[in-house]
């Protein structure tokens, strides 16, 4: 791989959460993924319940990666080996997400989410009867 020196001013970021990855410089590959099971259960009592991301259907499907239908071609000419870039603020970075700079010869990042909500249904109340109704 072509070698490069990055130089960044400042690099501000606040979040960076689940899987994500902040890369200055070049690499040959990232990969990252993330699973989270999200509980939310209203009760007056709360058990804590085993879940188990092998329970559900969504972590065991295997990881899709498109595929071109056209042969890439790409040329780069790199005559100055450095890159210089002045500020970054970033807010937020989350769920197998890259922020880089530099090139990345391969990145593959995966999220996966199952909400599981346990509200209970809200009892239907009877209709007041009205007292200026006979029958």
């Amino acid at each position: 791989m072509f070698s490069r020196t990055s130089k960044v001013k400042s690099l501000s970021a606040k979040t960076v959460l689940f899987s994500s990855t902040m890369q200055i410089g070049d690499c040959s590959y990232i990969d990252g993924n993330s699973f989270a099971l999200a509980v939310q259960k209203k009760s007056d009592t709360f058990d804590s319940v085993d879940v188990h991301f092998e329970d559900y259907d969504i972590f065991k499907k295997p990881f899709y990666i498109p595929r071109l239908n056209e042969p890439v071609i790409s040329r780069f000419s790199n005559p100055n080996p450095f890159i210089h870039v002045g500020n970054i603020d970033v807010i937020g970075v989350s769920s197998s997400a890259v922020v880089g700079v530099g090139n990345v010869g391969h990145i593959r990042m995966e999220s996966r989410v199952k909400h599981i909500r346990e509200i209970p249904k809200k009892t239907e109340k009877t209709p007041i009867e009205d007292s200026t109704h006979t029958p």
